[in-house]
């Protein structure tokens, strides 16, 4: 019989697996207008929320060379033949370039957020352990339960943070700022209910 951390690797792999598969996949169908308006909406939200100041940071960063380079990419594909096979390659190359570009831009609002929440996750990660400090002086127990559960909701939202870079689809400009308060808040849950003795 299969121990449970070989259950929970087989899953793993197997989940991993069917991300892969759904990426490609994604890469191989989705229409190049619906890359643009992704692209589009995400350079609107920041514009109207930030200003347009931020968007100019964050295009300056990473994100404005891919930009440079997927423009190239539509240009110079025009030079190519018209048969079906290179009409879709072209169209795969752009599209690949505007969404490494998505995916550039929102890893660089992700660090724009980050100066301000790297203090509020290592302020809760120091709080979780002072709280655990001060239940190991009193006569209370451990919960093991929120301390699975603030490992659980870390992971979780690694995931989430990993398909929020990743996904082609427009998506709320406040989800940086949310991923940060979860990752502050599984890290107090994670550290403040450590057993007492390790």
């Amino acid at each position: 019989m299969p121990r449970p951390e070989q259950k929970q690797g087989e899953w793993a792999t197997f989940i991993a697996t069917l991300l892969i598969v759904g990426m490609v996949a994604i890469w191989a169908l989705i229409p190049i207008r619906v890359m643009e308006a992704t692209w589009q909406s995400e350079q609107n939200q920041m514009s109207s929320w930030a200003g347009e100041s931020s968007d100019g940071w964050i295009k300056a960063q990473v994100a404005g060379t891919l930009a440079a380079l997927a423009e190239d990419a539509k240009k110079g594909a025009d030079s190519l033949g018209d048969s079906q096979i290179e009409h879709w390659l072209k169209g795969r190359i752009y599209a690949s370039l505007l969404w490494a570009n998505l995916v550039a831009y929102r890893a660089s609002a992700l660090l724009m957020w980050s100066l301000l929440g790297i203090p509020l996750i290592l302020a809760a990660s120091v709080d979780g352990f002072y709280v655990r400090e001060i239940r190991k002086t009193a006569f209370i127990s451990q919960s093991p339960i929120r301390h699975k559960i603030g490992v659980h909701f870390f992971r979780l939202v690694s995931v989430a943070v990993i398909a929020w870079l990743g996904l082609p689809v427009p998506m709320p400009i406040v989800a940086a700022p949310l991923v940060i308060c979860f990752i502050a808040v599984s890290m107090w849950l994670w550290v403040g209910h450590l057993q007492k003795r390790l």
